[in-house]
């Protein structure tokens, strides 16, 4: 049965993202704070960073909001990301359904060691490091049948050796799905405005935030072969400050709904496009890992996840 009012649900806001983020592309110019644009959760990671329509658990909120409307019960995510250039995040996000709603709380520092300090050019006089974080509470449920809509509020921090900066930020999002039964069904869309809000100065010099839009769709085949199935998603990600849009496609191979393989392309970039992961599930836990390699010696990027279901 095709869902007529869910279409025009999603088109409309569809419509007022796309027509926000030229206002908000004006008023960002170049912005800092880039570790808001990697991924969260190895699942995704190893699905080419495709989440909006996709993403699970606590990993759900960083992608898409209104996801975690869908879970049917309490469940804790946690991540930690090796990313390159000494770049590493540890993430925590817990969602819990409540009547009606869902409710979610993420907790995600970012760090970057050994960076070396100089009063004037010629050697270093010591090191430091960076700090980031970005922490907030999420809220999502459905306003109609086979819609979810959703909200974050966040607080983010930086510090770069001595100096500091603290700000907020809302992330908005949409998920859809526009068929009840049939073979289109496991088909839903996503749409997220994210990291919309304001930073105090880093010394004399504001940080802007990385204003992002995601939009996109994953679908599930079933396979009676493997007794599983193949998810795949596929999501525009366009960085509002840049003007760029960047295309993310993934897919993922369960057996028994047990053992997971994934693989992902992200279009766009320099030094990186494929990623790779995989992944266990016994009874309520789920283990995952992606691996992502990057070109021109910058290395390769590690991360894993536990899920608990409660």
């Amino acid at each position: 049965m095709r869902r007529t009012h869910s279409f025009l649900f999603i088109a409309t806001l569809l419509a007022l993202f796309i027509l926000a983020a030229p206002r908000i592309n004006a008023q960002s110019g170049g912005s800092g704070l880039s570790f808001l644009k990697i991924g969260v959760g190895a699942r995704s990671m190893g699905m080419g960073d495709a989440g909006v329509a996709d993403a699970d658990m606590g990993s759900a909120m960083y992608y898409n909001p209104a996801l975690i409307a869908d879970d049917d019960a309490a469940s804790v995510t946690i991540m930690h990301n090796e990313w390159i250039e000494d770049i590493s995040t540890e993430f925590v996000g817990v969602s819990v359904p409540l009547n009606g709603w869902s409710f979610g709380v993420h907790m995600g520092l970012t760090s970057v060691g050994g960076i070396e300090l100089r009063d004037v050019p010629g050697e270093p006089i010591g090191e430091t490091d960076t700090r980031n974080f970005a922490g907030g509470v999420t809220a999502a449920f459905a306003i109609a049948d086979g819609v979810d809509v959703g909200a974050t509020a966040k607080y983010v921090f930086e510090k770069i050796h001595v100096d500091e900066a603290g700000g907020y930020a809302f992330d908005f999002g949409v998920a859809v799905r526009p068929f009840s039964e049939g073979a289109l069904a496991n088909l839903r869309t996503g749409i997220t405005l994210a990291n919309i809000g304001s930073m105090t100065e880093l010394r004399t010099v504001s940080t802007k935030l990385p204003s992002l839009l995601r939009y996109g769709a994953s679908y599930r085949v079933p396979m009676e072969s493997v007794k599983g199935g193949l998810n795949v998603a596929a999501e525009g990600l366009t960085l509002l400050e840049e003007s760029t849009t960047h295309i993310n496609l993934g897919a993922e191979l369960d057996y028994l709904g047990m053992v997971f393989l994934r693989l992902g392309y992200r279009s766009g970039y320099d030094n990186n496009g494929i990623s790779f992961g995989g992944g266990a599930k016994y009874s309520s836990l789920r283990f995952d890992y992606a691996f992502t390699p990057f070109s021109e010696s910058f290395g390769n990027a590690h991360t894993i996840s536990l899920s608990i279901t409660l």
